[in-house]
């Protein structure tokens, strides 16, 4: 078994797998599409380009060839499976070969962890356990089909696009809400100026993580736990979209968003998928002091704060006195 970057002599290949694998990065499936390997002979033209490819080529008939992709989305770590092809190699050795092949590249390119989001019913998830990941949270997908008019009529001045100057407050709302477990492998959000806002009395108490695809609307909400998760709420954001709009809208409720789930069934969402988020560290932290020279050790003096006055000291000498 050979496994290399892609290159263009994989076309035939990556051809051959492209509906046979399985999507491993839940918002960007649900924005873009599936599989996301068909995107690779773009990407690899890209001079910079934050996606990368690999290819395990089988050296004999026992053997299956397989392909693995991964990216560092919007310059920022860590890295996130993408796509593996075909299905079936995570059960076999190749396919653990392949994985810790993109966790090397991954940990090389500077990236601390790997993530890979997963069905939990989905057996391939004990091959990325075997494989060393571990499950850091949890995620309940909900989607709403379309939305209805009339329904339910929302307050239209609860929610606003996030603007720079609410830069601090979000950064601030991630680090109060998201477990620190959850912080050491995912950064907060960098794309909050296409997010909304709620603010109340003068307290950010939500923020809605939106990215808009072809295939689909993702929103990531972050809600204080002071916030009212009523309907009028809720429902706000929903002006945004257009009610003929003809792709889904997607909410990831992770798991320390309490009851936000069973309020958002009311407006017409319904269970999707129940997924693990799954992480492989690359690089572990180690803490060790930083041995710095002391300038008054070295030889060197002080400046001083004030100038020093020279006071000379003359010894006095006797008179001498004359007689006539």
């Amino acid at each position: 078994m050979t496994i290399r970057p892609y290159n263009w002599r994989d076309l035939i290949l990556l051809h051959r797998l492209r509906n046979r694998g399985m999507c491993l990065d839940t918002r960007l499936m649900y924005t873009r599409g599936a599989p996301a390997i068909r995107h690779t002979p773009i990407s690899t033209l890209i001079p910079g380009g934050n996606v990368c490819t690999l290819v395990s080529r089988a050296d004999n008939s026992d053997e299956l060839s397989a392909a693995g992709q991964f990216l560092i989305r919007n310059n920022q770590l860590p890295a996130r499976l993408v796509f593996i092809s075909p299905r079936e190699i995570l059960s076999r050795p190749e396919g653990t070969s392949l994985l810790d092949a993109m966790a090397h590249m991954a940990g090389e390119r500077g990236a601390p962890v790997l993530i890979a989001e997963i069905d939990e019913r989905d057996p391939a998830s004990d091959s990325l356990h075997a494989a060393g990941f571990a499950i850091y949270s949890r995620q309940r997908i909900l989607r709403l089909e379309s939305i209805v008019e009339g329904k339910i009529v929302p307050d239209d001045e609860t929610w606003r696009s996030a603007t720079d100057r609410d830069y601090i407050a979000i950064q601030s709302l991630y680090t109060n809400l998201v477990p620190a477990l959850v912080q050491q492998v995912e950064p907060p959000p960098s794309r909050y100026e296409q997010g909304l806002v709620y603010w109340s009395q003068g307290e950010l108490l939500g923020f809605l993580d939106i990215e808009r695809g072809p295939q689909g609307i993702w929103v990531q909400p972050y809600f204080h736990p002071a916030a009212e998760l009523d309907d009028n709420l809720l429902s706000g954001f929903l002006l945004g979209f257009s009610p003929s709009q003809s792709c889904p809208l997607f909410i990831c409720v992770r798991s320390y968003q309490g009851g936000l789930s069973q309020s958002l069934n009311q407006l017409g969402f319904e269970p999707y998928s129940n997924q693990a988020v799954m992480v492989k560290r690359l690089a572990t932290p180690v803490r060790r002091p930083v041995l710095a020279k002391i300038p008054a050790l070295d030889g060197t003096q002080p400046e001083p704060s004030a100038p020093f006055a020279n006071i000379i000291h003359h010894k006095s000498t006797p008179k001498r006195t004359h007689s006539l």
